[in-house]
């Protein structure tokens, strides 16, 4: 019997084949690309590994494909005929079999019981988290760190990764006072944990911080070259602090350099370009033909349903391009989809993800009104399809212009003066707001909002 890093014990691997596993699972909770390459090697060295096994399943079903479903089925039956697992990684074979069955409510409970009996498992926290956030589960996702946590020495590596995550959990929850503190110390005991720094970006963005947010951010477009499709996500989120400040040049200059650099086809990028071009167009922003590549790139995914999360912003890039045909075949696929999947994925595309895309249809199709008759009732109802509150928002952002659109100033004014509370320092929202006043001949309001407007816009960049 051999021990990783935490102490925590490993069947069918010796000293070496552990130690390289613990540089994979630091590679891996560091988002480095040569986790997978590595994991590969180990596990054609070490048949009989276990957790090398486990952790390749899971790696695969993370890119958010079904091309990658049969891959990981066939880790699970390598590790059957294999036999002689301990109770932790049964309780991670039986997470990956519920996984690759659609079922990630049952999978995050298989964790839950690994973890209440070896706290110290890092990858079964990770790997919950992760699955967590694209259910929408934040408190779910704060109790399982906090949970763990007391276990946990600050020597032991992984710790400052466990403090990130649990500094995301803290923000999603609204604890924020919390989150920026845990966020910043895991930063300053492991610098190259991308998910603390985005914990704590996240606490800028929800307090709609711009100078702390772009400060905290400023990095040289090269600074996380060496990483997954994650580091564009940090890059989302500079460019979200740009967009509130108005300085729409830069963000445009961060969708092509750093946010979308390449047509990718991984989840996380085409929700990062959609939102932010949809966003960009919602303060009048011109962004040319940039929304024909994730098109493109969409109608290659339509139909595949990982995430759901992902499809509202295909539904973007097809109502963008006019391809209306695309849209209603997404739309009769979710529905199909919604019959024959696990109870609560079902309820998620049948009652959220489903409305939420034929109402950026409607938006698209010139249908306002049904637009908003569509996003009113499920405003608050969000959540269950995973992401973050940030993530998330876009669909407000929808909800307003459409309002707007639909004529219905009265609700697009009450929308407007609900954001301007939360997002203080949002430039292209006061304007918004100034616009809609003016149009109600509320001139008191309209001169506020585009005072406040000015305040945004003149105040100085982070040096």
């Amino acid at each position: 019997m051999v021990f990783d890093a935490r102490g925590v014990a490993l069947t069918g691997a010796n000293a070496k084949q552990a130690a390289i596993f613990d540089e994979i699972t630091a590679d891996y909770l560091d988002y480095r690309t040569t986790a997978f390459p590595k994991l590969k090697a180990l596990c054609e060295d070490a048949p009989e590994f276990a957790m090398a096994h486990l952790l390749k399943g899971f790696l695969l079903l993370s890119l958010g494909s079904q091309t990658t479903v049969p891959g990981a089925q066939a880790c699970v039956d390598h590790l059957r005929q294999r036999g002689g697992l301990n109770a932790r990684e049964t309780g991670h074979l039986a997470a990956l079999k519920a996984w690759i069955e659609k079922d990630t409510h049952l999978a995050c409970h298989n964790w839950d019981m690994v973890l209440i009996s070896e706290p110290l498992d890092i990858l079964a926290l990770k790997l919950q988290h992760f699955s967590l956030f694209w259910l929408g589960r934040a408190a779910h996702m704060r109790d399982a760190a906090a949970r763990v946590m007391p276990a946990w020495k600050s020597s032991m590596p992984g710790y400052a990764q466990m403090l990130g995550m649990y500094a995301f959990a803290l923000e999603e929850v609204g604890d924020y006072t919390r989150a920026e503190m845990l966020g910043r110390e895991a930063v300053e005991r492991h610098p190259d944990d991308l998910w603390a720094i985005h914990a704590v970006a996240h606490v800028y963005e929800m307090q709609g911080d711009l100078q702390q947010g772009l400060a905290w951010l400023n990095q040289p477009l090269t600074k996380w070259g060496d990483r997954n499709p994650f580091k564009d996500h940090l890059w989302w989120h500079t460019a979200l602090f740009a967009l509130e400040k108005g300085e729409y040049a830069r963000v445009l200059e961060l969708y092509d350099d750093a946010v979308w650099p390449d047509s990718s086809k991984f989840y996380l990028d085409v929700q990062n370009a959609a939102s932010l071009l949809a966003r960009l167009v919602s303060f009048g922003v011109d962004v040319g033909d940039r929304w024909d590549a994730l098109a493109t790139v969409s109608a290659e995914r339509n139909g595949d349903h990982v995430l759901l999360f992902t499809e509202p912003h295909y539904t973007m890039a097809f109502g963008s391009t006019g391809q209306m045909d695309e849209i209603n075949k997404q739309i009769s696929s979710l529905s199909r989809y919604a019959t024959n999947a696990p109870t609560t994925n079902a309820h998620v595309a049948e009652n959220i993800a489903a409305p939420v895309c034929a109402a950026i249809r409607d938006y698209y199709r010139g249908d306002f009104a049904s637009a908003v008759n569509r996003l009113m009732p499920l405003r608050y109802e969000y959540q269950p399809i995973g992401g973050s509150h940030a993530q998330r928002d876009v669909f407000n952002i929808y909800l307003v212009d459409a309002a707007i659109k639909a004529q219905q100033l009265p609700l697009a004014k009450s929308l407007l003066q609900e954001r301007v509370s939360l997002h203080q320092n949002s430039y292209g929202t006061w304007q918004k707001l100034a616009g809609v006043c003016d149009s109600l001949d509320d001139v008191a309001t309209a001169k506020q909002a585009r005072s406040e407007a000015a305040r945004v816009a003149a105040a100085p960049w982070p040096k």
